[in-house]
C-alpha cells in the first residue's frame, strides 16, 4: 500500500439533511488525515449539510435531473477519471448504478466499489426490476454493508449478496450529544413550559416515518382529558414527499396549539435535551440516527421493533419496542410511559450509558477504516 493517504470518493444523491447524510458528514470529518482523504460526489446538489464538512473535504455537484440522467453519468466518470480514487464509497441503489456506469466508462473498473444500504427495502425497492438491479450491482462491488445487522439478514432474504456484507452500526458523538444539567431549563430555551411532558420524532417527512401515526395518536391523548394537557409534541427535520401532507394535518389538528414544528435544525441539540421521550413509529428504519443521538442526550424512545431498533434497544432497559401499527395502541403505549416519571428517569439514565458504551462514533469510524484499508490493500 502507498504511504499517501487512501481517497475515499463517496457517491450520494446530495448533502440535503437526512440520516444518511448525516452519517456521511460525521465520517468524512472523523476519518484520520494520515490515513485517509476524502471527497464527496453528489448527483444532485450539495445540500445544507456540506457545510458541516471540514475543509479539507472535496465536494462536487452534477445537477442530475430527474429521471436517468446520462449527463450525470459522464460528468461522474470525468471526475473519476481526474481525482483517481482508491475507493468508492456509493450510498444506496440510485448512487450505486451511477458509480458502476461512470466507473467503466472513466477507465477505472478496478477501483473496489463498496456499497452502503442504509435502510430495509420497501415500496418501488421491491418490485422485480429494482430487485434485479440491486443484484446486478451487488455482483459488481467489491464489498457490500449495511448499518444493523437485521438489515443485512433482511437483505440476504431478498437475494441481494455480495462477496461480503458487513454490518457497521452507526455511532454517535456522545461529547455533543449529552443530556441537559438542569431539564426545566432546557424546555424554556427550546420554546416550552419547564413542566411541559415533551415527545419528539425527528426524521424527513418521508411515509415510512409514519408521522400521522403520531399525530392521531398524539390527538388520541389529548383527548383523554385534562390530565394530559401538559403534553407537547415536536417534530424536527424538513423535506420529503409528505410534507405537505403532515403539515395539512398539523395545521388541521384539533390540538394544533400543541404541536411544535421545529423544521430543519442545524443544532438539534436544545430539542433533545427538551424530549423526555422519543416516539418512533417508523417500521423500516436502517439504524436511526435519531435514536442514537436521543439516547446520547438521555432521551429513551418507544420505537417499533424494526430493522435496527431491535439491535439497540433492551425492552424496558434503556427504551421500549412496539409493534404500533394504530393510533390508539400508540397513544396508550404514550400514556402508559408518561404515568410512570420515576421509571422514564431509570430508563434515561440507561440509555445514555448504552449510547457511551455500545455506539460511540470512534468505533464507526474505525470501522470504517478498516473496511477502507482492507479494499485499498
Amino acid at each position: 500500500m502507498s504511504s499517501r493517504p487512501i481517497k475515499v470518493a463517496h457517491v450520494v444523491f446530495s448533502l440535503e439533511p437526512g440520516g444518511l447524510e448525516n452519517g456521511i458528514v460525521n465520517l468524512a470529518n472523523g476519518l484520520d488525515r494520515e490515513r485517509f482523504s476524502t471527497e464527496i460526489l453528489c448527483l444532485e446538489i450539495e445540500g445544507a449539510f456540506a457545510d458541516r464538512l471540514k475543509p479539507d473535504v472535496r465536494v462536487e455537484a452534477f445537477g442530475r435531473s430527474k429521471g436517468f440522467d446520462r449527463g450525470a453519468v459522464m460528468k461522474l466518470a470525468v471526475s473519476l477519471r481526474k481525482s483517481k480514487p482508491d475507493v468508492i464509497h456509493t450510498h444506496n441503489l440510485g448512487p450505486l448504478i451511477y458509480a458502476l456506469l461512470a466507473r467503466l466508462i472513466s477507465g477505472r473498473w478496478g477501483t473496489p466499489i463498496l456499497h452502503g444500504e442504509h435502510g430495509a427495502l420497501q415500496g418501488d425497492d421491491l418490485v422485480p426490476k429494482r430487485l434485479r438491479q440491486r443484484r446486478w450491482g451487488y455482483r459488481c462491488v467489491r464489498e457490500a454493508h449495511t448499518v444493523s445487522a437485521s438489515l443485512r439478514d433482511h437483505l440476504i432474504g431478498h437475494g441481494l449478496t455480495a462477496r461480503r456484507i458487513t454490518a457497521v452500526i452507526n455511532g454517535v458523538d456522545c461529547s455533543r450529544f449529552r443530556p441537559a444539567s438542569e431539564k426545566a431549563q432546557a424546555k424554556v430555551t427550546a420554546g416550552f413550559a419547564p413542566d411541559d411532558f415533551v415527545i419528539g420524532l425527528v426524521g424527513r417527512f418521508i411515509p415510512s416515518k409514519r408521522h400521522e401515526l403520531l399525530l392521531e395518536a398524539f390527538q388520541r391523548i389529548m383527548e383523554s382529558g385534562p390530565a394530559w394537557s401538559h403534553c407537547r409534541l415536536v417534530l424536527l427535520g424538513d423535506g420529503g414527499p409528505a410534507k405537505a401532507s403532515v403539515l395539512d394535518r398539523i395545521e388541521a389538528h384539533p390540538f394544533s396549539e400543541r404541536i411544535l414544528w421545529a423544521g430543519h435544525q442545524d443544532d438539534t441539540l436544545p430539542f433533545y435535551q427538551a424530549m423526555d421521550l422519543q416516539a418512533m413509529p417508523s417500521a423500516s428504519e436502517g439504524l436511526s440516527n435519531a435514536l442514537l443521538e436521543g439516547m446520547a442526550c438521555g432521551v429513551p424512545s418507544l420505537a417499533h421493533p424494526a430493522c435496527g431498533a431491535s439491535e439497540v434497544i433492551d425492552d424496558g432497559l434503556n427504551g421500549w419496542l412496539r409493534s404500533v401499527e394504530t393510533p390508539e395502541t400508540l397513544a396508550q403505549c404514550l400514556m402508559d410511559l408518561i404515568s410512570e416519571p420515576g421509571r422514564l428517569a431509570e430508563v434515561s439514565e440507561n440509555a445514555r450509558k448504552t449510547a457511551e458504551t455500545r455506539f460511540s462514533l470512534d468505533s464507526m469510524i474505525e470501522s470504517y477504516s478498516a473496511l477502507y484499508e482492507r479494499l485499498a490493500g
